[in-house]
């Protein structure tokens, strides 16, 4: 691969380090002014290029196939430049054949067999049992309270969880392999997923032998003119869910909430089912719980404004600045304003969040139900709900896809 010398290597362009608050924005921003593509090294010691694009500019490049997204290609890919740095070869095996790290033909038949089995009635179904959910956990908190850890992170995981079929008690050990995982740090990363693996993989062996209604069962089922997926297929796409279905929505949370109680009046303000929406589709668009996407390759060069993506060299394209596009947002982009999707038609146009063509999430239905359900309950019973400290000083987790809080203290009073 051969960068360009306009590339200044840059860690922060990626992971949040020292980072707190919002700080990201301006460090994002600021990395737009000097351009749309930037090199960072990531923790594992991999060189990327991340993007810092507007809105329109952003979809084009995630529909763009001189983007790859293959598995084999991209483990090559990072494989060899490790290599020649010296450094371990050893990734993560979510980087394995899935929804997620597949391109045509072969994504099409891996993405229908998982949409026959993960249908919007299926998600639907769940609405109740999140709304259920969402308001036992709220019930439970009191006082001084860390919103992260008790309700974006526990909510999220047990929908996931109930919905793969995970036992109860092998939960929070899915969750401490999935924070391993999202650093990018290969003592962490390849024990972590070595282990996601095992688990899973005689989790499904299980599920295929005493098949049940949950989610893990209907894919171990789905065919499609006698093709099913493979084992290895299985196990990526079990790992795939686990992942982002639930370190993404904790993100959801906790940001929508520390910027609704950031901003004087916004957290009275959410008296009806709409308001709640908007404040969680703004809070999309403006801070959104996925900082970058995960892993491309470019196949052929690719022109942008003023520099070239190079053949060969991987891609990470970042989403904070397509959000905060001041072309489509006008002047106040960069603000907060959970009222903002009211006077702007269709919100979640306004965004980039959830991804874009044939990689677009998903899970985004679900998200949205459980984000909507956590605010919900949690306004409904502490409408005096505070921020405990402030919000600009709260530190955001050290990982490079997520953009989550590591925590959010709050004072909940009635």
């Amino acid at each position: 691969m051969q960068l360009t010398a306009e590339f200044a290597p840059d860690r922060q362009a990626l992971v949040g380090g020292p980072l707190r608050g919002w700080q990201h924005h301006a460090h994002e921003d600021a990395l737009a002014a000097r351009g749309p593509a930037h090199l960072a090294e990531l923790p594992n010691g991999l060189e990327v290029l991340v993007t810092t694009m507007g809105l329109e500019a952003t979809r084009t490049l995630l529909n763009d196939t001189r983007l790859s997204k293959d598995a084999g290609g991209l483990r090559a890919a990072m494989q060899q430049q490790l290599s020649d740095k010296g450094k371990p070869t050893d990734l993560s095996r979510i980087i394995g054949p899935s929804m997620l790290n597949t391109d045509p033909p072969h994504h099409r038949r891996m993405r229908a067999l998982v949409s026959q089995a993960f249908t919007p009635r299926r998600v639907e179904a769940l609405r109740p049992v999140v709304e259920r959910t969402a308001t036992e956990m709220v019930a439970a908190m009191s006082g001084e309270a860390d919103l992260i850890k008790e309700l974006a992170f526990p909510l999220p995981l047990a929908v996931i969880c109930d919905l793969l079929g995970v036992p109860p008690e092998d939960r929070m050990q899915l969750n401490r392999w999935t924070s391993g995982m999202m650093t990018e740090r290969p003592e962490l990363v390849v024990p972590a997923s070595d282990a996601m693996v095992g688990y899973l993989a005689g989790l499904i062996e299980y599920k295929r032998e005493r098949p049940d209604d949950a989610l893990l069962s209907a894919l171990v089922q789905a065919r499609i003119d006698g093709e099913q997926l493979t084992p290895e297929e299985l196990v990526t796409t079990a790992i795939l869910l686990v992942v982002a279905g639930h370190e993404t929505t904790t993100g959801l949370i906790g940001n929508t909430v520390a910027a609704l109680l950031a901003l004087p009046g916004a957290w009275e303000g959410l008296t009806t089912p709409e308001a709640v929406a908007d404040a969680v589709e703004e809070s999309a668009r403006w801070d959104p719980p996925t900082r970058v996407t995960p892993h491309y390759r470019v196949v052929t060069d690719i022109d942008l404004p003023g520099t070239v993506l190079p053949e060969g060299a991987l891609i990470m394209v970042g989403l904070g600045t397509a959000g905060r596009d001041p072309g489509v947002h006008g002047p106040t982009a960069s603000r907060f304003d959970p009222r903002r999707a009211a006077t702007s038609g269709n919100a979640a146009l306004g965004h980039a969040t959830f991804g874009h063509g044939i990689h677009y999430c998903l899970g985004h239905h679900l998200a949205r139900i459980e984000a909507r359900a956590a605010l919900t309950a949690l306004r409904e019973r502490f409408p005096n709900a505070r921020l405990a400290g402030d919000a600009a000083e709260f530190a955001r987790d050290d990982k490079v896809v997520p953009n989550t809080f590591s925590s959010v203290p709050v004072t909940l009073e009635p």
